[in-house]
């Protein structure tokens, strides 16, 4: 029996690796006005940013309900053991629905907690499918994915304060003076799975360049890495930090994502993450 790998819709995984490594995702809820949809089942990355640029009110999002998880865990468990992936408890009640729903099925399951966000926890969702090609033991699997998510690094920026003003994490004032000044946030994962702010610079261009200096200043072996970047619409920018990525750091390989509604909600457009 082959080892089953599960996450969330939050991990923002390119479909052509959803595929080749039969990966099962569980959507979160996205909620605009007054309708509700499953993320990439009832409404796709496309029709969600075209609503999210008309529309004055913030959506919201919300975790899979524990049911969503046990229907998936029976499913595999036929197959084989459980891995299931979520998005970082810190941010949402994905881990805990699935924790719940474990609780529920007579079967192998491991929940692993990301601490971490869109390609943030895709790529410790891709650790775990390439220990498996590897054909490493369910235990092994576990215990190396768990060391390489606590050393996973996740930096981003994003081009707009409106979200964050929107979602009440800064006041309308000082979303104001920041974009009057141009101000753009450094952002990165923190251990306990929730958001920091590195520094503010002002400018589109020192951000990115910034973004590209923090990987290159982690100091690790990109030769034996994957890096994953995650953006918000704005492709040509992330090819541009791709293209730069390679050349500088040979890294093993580079995977470029869009983000979809569940992070994408919270970051607006131009929003541009690394992680590896």
């Amino acid at each position: 029996m082959q080892l089953q790998i599960v996450t969330d819709s939050s991990a923002d995984l390119p479909k052509e690796i959803i595929n080749k490594y039969s990966i099962e995702v569980v959507p979160l809820s996205i909620q605009i006005k007054n309708e509700t949809f499953l993320d990439q089942v009832e409404i796709n990355n496309e029709t969600f940013y075209k609503s999210l640029e008309s529309s004055k009110e913030m959506p919201k999002t919300s975790r899979p309900a524990p049911a969503y998880y046990v229907d998936v865990f029976e499913k595999l468990s036929k197959k084989g053991p459980i891995v299931c992936i979520t998005l970082s408890s810190g941010l949402s009640g994905s881990y805990e629905s699935a924790v719940l729903a474990k609780s529920m099925v007579n079967a192998k399951i491991e929940i692993i907690d990301s601490l971490n966000a869109s390609l943030g926890t895709g790529m410790n969702v891709i650790k775990a499918c390439d220990l498996r090609e590897e054909g490493k033991s369910f235990e092994e699997i576990v215990e190396k994915v768990i060391t390489y998510r606590d050393n996973l690094n996740t930096f981003f920026t994003i081009d707009t304060l409106e979200y964050i003003v929107k979602g009440g994490r800064l006041s309308s004032w000082e979303g104001a003076i920041g974009q009057v000044f141009d101000i753009k946030p450094i952002l990165y994962n923190l251990p306990d799975g929730t958001i920091g702010t590195l520094e503010k610079v002002r400018g589109r261009k020192k951000a990115l360049k910034k973004l590209v200096k923090l990987v290159e200043e982690t100091g690790k072996d990109f030769t034996k890495i994957k890096i994953g970047i995650s953006h918000t619409k704005c492709l040509s920018e992330a090819l541009e930090i791709k293209a730069i990525l390679n050349e500088s750091l040979k890294p093993q390989e580079i995977i470029i994502s869009e983000l979809g509604p569940t992070i994408g909600a919270h970051t607006g457009l131009g929003a541009i993450l690394i992680a590896l």
